[in-house]
């Protein structure tokens, strides 16, 4: 192996490292986007044992 192609392995497994990094940041940019959006456009929330009806 000339010392041309391990250099180009290299660089080719960082630049995939850097690729999946990169998809891995804009997935949690929109993830986070998506959960602030729907806390400020949603309904409020209620606990399991909130109940909407009034008691009779």
């Amino acid at each position: 192996m000339s010392p041309g192609r391990s250099g180009q392995a290299l660089c080719g497994r960082l630049g995939e490292h850097l690729e999946i990094l990169g998809l891995r940041a804009v997935l949690l940019a929109y993830w986070g986007t998506t959960s602030v959006l729907a806390r400020r456009n949603g309904k409020p929330r209620t606990d399991g044992g909130e109940s909407v009806h009034p008691k009779r």
